[in-house]
């Protein structure tokens, strides 16, 4: 499977199911752990192609961190969703996998004039509390730029 299949297939699917299901904790795990785990299938196609800017996996998304705040979020949010909790030393936004959770209701600026929306919603509580569907499709948007920015010109 190419990067390009993995991001098509897997990661745009489970991004889509869960814009379609914003309170489905299932659909949330599967998007932000798909959109974690692409960045490193994409590191070792490029890292195979001798296109890397850097040495491991871990640098690389670091750098799309540093790129994105929204990555990061994903990122970290992927680390505590695997390990449960984080305890090293680096900074993370998300050190906790209880982080990710869906809450009924909630105020959304983007329906202001209706005022609160009561469906329940998956969010990642970091120094914000974000929709974990409105983050998950800022990266998947960065993330399907990323294989013609490696791509031989």
């Amino acid at each position: 499977m190419t990067p390009e299949d993995f991001l098509d297939q897997v990661v745009t699917t489970n991004v889509v199911k869960l814009g379609e299901n914003r309170g489905s904790l299932r659909h949330a795990v599967n998007a932000i752990l798909s959109l974690d785990a692409f960045a490193g299938i994409l590191f070792a196609d490029v890292q195979l192609k001798g296109r890397a800017q850097c040495r491991e996996d871990i640098e690389f998304r670091e750098m799309l961190a540093v790129e994105s705040p929204e990555f990061r979020l994903v990122r970290d949010a992927a680390f505590a969703l695997k390990h449960g909790e984080l305890i090293g030393k680096l900074p993370r936004l998300v050190r906790a996998a209880k982080q990710v959770a869906a809450h009924d209701g909630g105020f959304d600026p983007s329906a202001f004039n209706s005022g609160f929306d009561t469906e329940k919603v998956v969010w990642i509580d970091a120094d914000e509390r974000q929709p974990a569907d409105a983050v998950a499709l800022a990266v998947l948007v960065l993330l399907q730029k990323l294989p013609a920015r490696y791509a031989r010109t």
